[in-house]
């Protein structure tokens, strides 16, 4: 379980004294806006938790609060459950904004309990045991595995999809399985054999299912594409050579993959080999700024070695109260401890026959516009002067846990790091 689902855990037995659901939705995991709402929120009024709690409310119970924390006065109820969190995690005020009660977490006690915990190779970041059994997936569909290239388009949509659907079980499947292992079926039509993910098809501009062209042909077009992109949108200079080649086409089928699954698995997907607007908007502004913060990270490295910046501390020597830029919060609180979460929101209906692959997508462009601000607003590698080195210092640890999620993503996808663009 990750740290912000034992915080939503402890909160939600504290108001109501039972465990949530797995898709529980009354405590709100914020992602934005954290100066003005907050990082968790719950509704107060009561009609709101009728849904989970079945006892008739007595006449004077109007809110939440008056159930288990029995308390009338909002500032009593407050400090009670800022008390009960307080081992958990510390919490610098709940403010009550249009009848939710809006959570602000003390900043430097979340950068510091669980900065350290994001290296620990023990317990990897993004593992969520959330399956107890193991799930088996099988394409009902006549496939070649060793001759992709020559799939129509919606079979290699669906090749990819089940490839990384198989990923992200491995991570949110419990080391202790017990039971019989149950068989998913992905296919491009539905099929008798349940339960069953149909997988949609990959249509052209005319709206119809594209049959013309082949997954080399988009592997090759898509290559074109992010050496242009590269080229005139990012001013990338190399010089034409086998490796070079080689480097884009990599760079073309990892964008594929990035284009496929960026809808909705059951809905149609419209690609063309004739517009760039899809891989501009998408794969490579995600690979460019893995680029970029790979560049800076051994940039650092390198004036390390060259005796300009001084090593990187241990983490317990580390001041992460000195990370207070919007940014650095949104990066570290919105992505970085979400990662967990958005692995499980990935995958938990897979029983019920859903999919949420596509989530994936939209939470690394995100991420990515998020860092791409950060690094146009802030300058990182500072003058090298005493008194900046803690704050260098703070900012390498968040990026180092920003390409650590980063990677993580990535490796979902099937997709290598992209170190240089």
């Amino acid at each position: 379980m990750s740290f912000l689902d034992e915080c939503v855990k402890h909160l939600y037995i504290t108001l109501t004294g039972i465990e949530p659901a797995t898709n529980q939705t009354h405590v709100k995991i914020h992602s934005r806006y954290f100066e003005r709402l907050g990082d968790l929120s719950f509704p107060l009024l009561w009609k709101n938790w009728l849904s989970v709690i079945k006892d008739k409310p007595a006449h004077d119970q109007e809110t939440i609060l008056n159930y288990k924390l029995k308390q009338t006065e909002n500032d009593q109820a407050f400090s009670k459950i800022i008390d009960i969190l307080k081992n958990l995690v510390k919490v610098e005020k709940i403010e009550i904004i249009d009848n939710h009660a809006h959570i602000f977490l003390d900043r430097f006690f979340v950068y510091k309990s669980n900065m350290k915990d994001l290296f620990n190779e023990n317990r990897p970041h993004g593992k969520y045991e959330l399956f107890n059994k193991h799930i088996e997936l099988e394409i009902d569909e006549n496939i070649e595995q060793n001759d992709i290239n020559n799939l129509n388009l919606s079979l290699l949509r669906l090749y990819i999809l089940k490839s990384v659907t198989a990923n992200l079980l491995k991570l949110t499947t419990s080391e202790k399985v017990s039971g019989n292992a149950t068989t998913i079926y992905l296919s491009l039509n539905r099929k008798n054999k349940n339960p069953h993910i149909t997988c949609g098809p990959v249509i052209n501009k005319n709206g119809v299912k594209d049959m013309e062209y082949l997954a080399s042909d988009l592997f090759k077009r898509r290559a074109i594409d992010m050496e242009m992109v590269a080229r005139h949108r990012y001013r990338v200079s190399a010089n034409y050579n086998s490796d070079v080649v080689k480097y884009f086409y990599k760079l073309g089928v990892s964008s594929v993959t990035v284009e496929l699954l960026s809808n909705k698995p059951h809905k149609p997907i419209k690609v063309s080999l004739k517009c760039l607007s899809d891989v501009n908007k998408g794969p490579s502004f995600i690979f460019y700024n893995c680029a970029r913060l790979a560049v800076l990270l051994k940039e650092f490295d390198k004036n390390v070695e060259k005796g300009i910046y001084p090593k990187l501390p241990e983490i317990e020597d580390v001041d992460f109260s000195l990370l207070n830029q919007p940014e650095e919060w949104e990066l570290f609180y919105g992505y970085i401890l979400q990662f967990p979460n958005v692995v499980k929101n990935c995958i938990r209906d897979i029983e019920k026959e859903f999919l949420n692959v596509q989530n994936l997508i939209t939470y690394l462009c995100n991420m990515c516009s998020v860092y791409s601000v950060y690094y146009r607003r802030i300058r990182i590698l500072t003058n090298p002067r005493e008194h900046l080195f803690s704050v260098l210092h703070s900012r390498i640890y968040l990026l180092k846990s920003l390409q650590y999620v980063f990677h993580k993503a990535l490796e979902i996808l099937n997709i290598d790091p992209i170190e240089e663009m």
